[in-house]
């Protein structure tokens, strides 16, 4: 995967990563144009939806707009063609809970994250892993992105080329691991996508208890989890909406996060709408890998890992995701989307040569492709090997 270093201001950062992608706009003008084409077909981007967005953006939210500012500068691309892009999976979202038209034609973002420490793991650290379900034509503009911001901490984020830089999980360099899920809610509204929450989380936060707060005390899109985890073993799962939210914590052992809401606060506020043939795929993956970690005794580690996020099964609750079935291998939604990457988030690093915070990830599905662990570096990122 390729990876990418920015740094400076908001606005600065934008236009950096621009720069480093520019072999790719032809790509993700293609990309763009797909999503907003669709995007209108559905009248799921009118006027009347994007106008309280907009607004809550400019007050909340102006670090995102800014990037987008120096993003689309540096890529010669209209900003509010970009914004809109941004936003066009909780526009769709949007669309889908006020017209209930059946299962979506565009596939729905789906994911499988987990964490767990003592005494699960083998070392007693901390371990975060996600299996990223998304659009296929993301594959080629999936990219691994250090930030070193103006004020705050570095941190590594997996995301996508013309997309906000924590676009699907992340590590900083305290040692705070992020990533998220989509979840099809009822709950939505004008506030912070999970994107920019998971960036003020790893920018600002040091520790899982830190970042609660945080989420507490800011108005939330809704529509996903976010699944946090830190060095000393506080392992937390945030559902996020925009009237309520709701939160599963443990300090010790694991927690599991799929496309469902499971607390009180939010659990009726799910919206299942899938292909007959995969309805019950969400609760079907979080059982299976509940049931792994739950006789996993201290045997979690990154081998262990790569394992179980490559694992296939039934087209309910394969974890590894294809987009067709092939050579016995579960078919996942209707042939666009798939398990794109793998990441594998170590907040205290790999024992025993690096003791600071590092990840494994998998360039396309984590069966196949290789794996490679990064760790971060004061000036850059070290390619500490594959496997």
């Amino acid at each position: 995967m390729r990876i990418i270093f920015v740094s400076g201001t908001p606005e600065e950062i934008g236009h950096q990563h621009g720069q480093q992608i520019a072999d790719l706009r032809d790509r993700l003008v293609d990309t763009i144009s797909t999503r907003l084409a669709a995007m209108r077909r559905l009248g799921a981007d009118r006027p009347q939806q994007m106008q309280p967005i907009v607004a809550a953006l400019q007050e909340l939210d102006t670090p995102l707009l800014d990037y987008l500012r120096g993003l689309a500068a540096s890529l010669e691309l209209e900003t509010d063609q970009l914004l809109r892009y941004t936003l066009s999976s909780y526009l769709r979202d949007l669309q889908e809970v006020a017209d209930a038209p059946g299962p979506w034609p565009i596939p729905v973002d789906g994911c499988t994250a987990w964490a767990a420490t003592a005494p699960h793991t083998d070392d007693g650290t901390t371990v975060l892993a996600k299996n990223r379900d998304y659009h296929r034509d993301h594959i080629p503009l999936q990219l691994l992105i250090q930030v070193t911001p103006a004020i705050g901490y570095r941190y590594f984020a997996v995301g996508s080329a013309g997309s906000p830089n924590v676009f699907s999980s992340g590590i900083n360099d305290r040692g705070l691991a992020v990533a998220d899920t989509h979840v099809l809610s009822k709950d939505l509204g004008p506030g912070l996508a999970r994107y920019s929450l998971m960036r003020e989380l790893l920018q600002h936060h040091a520790d899982t208890a830190s970042g609660l707060d945080y989420l507490r005390s800011v108005q939330q899109m809704g529509g996903g989890t976010i699944i946090l985890a830190d060095r000393h073993g506080h392992l937390a799962v945030w559902e996020s909406g925009h009237e309520a939210s709701g939160v599963v914590q443990r300090r010790q052992g694991f927690l599991v996060s799929t496309n469902h809401f499971v607390t009180e606060e939010l659990a009726s506020q799910w919206v299942e709408n899938e292909p007959p043939e995969l309805l019950g795929n969400s609760q079907a993956r979080r059982a299976r890998i509940t049931d792994a970690l739950s006789s996993a005794h201290r045997t979690v580690n990154p081998a262990w890992a790569v394992k179980v996020m490559s694992s296939h099964g039934s087209p309910l609750d394969a974890i590894c995701r294809h987009p067709l079935a092939t050579d016995g291998v579960a078919a996942f939604g209707t042939g666009d989307s798939s398990t794109i990457s793998s990441v594998i988030l170590l907040p205290a690093g790999v024992a025993p040569a690096f003791a600071g915070p590092a990840l494994l990830l998998a360039d396309g599905e984590p069966c196949q492709a290789r794996w490679e662990t990064q760790q971060l570096l004061q000036e850059g990122s070290q390619r500490m090997g594959s496997r």
